[in-house]
């Protein structure tokens, strides 16, 4: 995971590059106002128009560190090779990435924060193909569950490839979009000792330190 000690100080848009995650960021931002999170009720379809098939949402599993597919797009549920909706995330991928990707969720489902990544998939014979993942955080309409409301969109289409469905995956960057300093403690610690999250000179962004022995 290389790409994670590197430190951006420009705008958004060149952190978040895929058009369905800034479409996603930039409705969650209008959405949300003043708030540190909007009611996933608030987010309508045509929010989201052509970019649902990319959408999903997950939900933290409270007796343990994974996160679970509320909902998953058809176009996500295409592209990995099977339903995903119900299913635990990122289950099959290697610890290290996995745990990666947890912790930025942490922080979008603990501190009201976006979060950006971006990773690799490699397919059964050998297909390479890179993903943006963007998470924002809303909240669920009882008021005490905040979910990651989160695309996942391949820099090219890879849907209906099979029977060569995508087997491994690497993480090569994450971001935190730093929004708002928020008062009041955080829902959930996002990320352990070993890898401190640092803020660095920026109004909306963190990096997650961290890199494999």
């Amino acid at each position: 995971m290389s790409g994670t000690n590197q430190i951006f100080n420009n705008v958004t848009d060149e952190i978040v590059m895929h058009p369905t995650s800034r479409k996603l960021l930039r409705a969650w931002e209008r959405i949300r106002g003043e708030d540190a999170a909007p009611l996933r009720t608030d987010i309508t379809m045509r929010d989201l128009d052509r970019i649902i098939p990319w959408t999903c949402i997950l939900a933290r599993d409270p007796h343990k560190l994974s996160y679970v597919y509320r909902l998953a797009g058809s176009a996500v549920c295409d592209t990995m090779g099977q339903q995903l909706t119900g299913a635990t995330a990122f289950d099959d991928w290697p610890n290290f990435d996995r745990e990666t990707i947890l912790r930025g969720l942490d922080t979008v489902v603990g501190m009201k924060q976006p979060c950006v990544g971006r990773f690799l998939a490699h397919s059964f014979s050998g297909r390479e193909v890179g993903f943006e993942l963007l998470a924002v955080p809303v909240i669920s309409a009882n008021g005490r569950n905040v979910h990651a409301l989160t695309t996942i969109a391949p820099f090219r289409d890879a849907r209906g490839v099979a029977p060569d469905p995508l087997v491994t995956f690497q993480v090569r960057k994450i971001r935190i979009l730093w929004s708002d300093m928020l008062p009041g403690e955080p829902v959930s610690t996002p990320a352990s000792s070993s890898d401190e999250v640092r803020r660095i000179n920026s109004s909306f962004l963190r990096v997650i330190d961290g890199g494999k022995a």
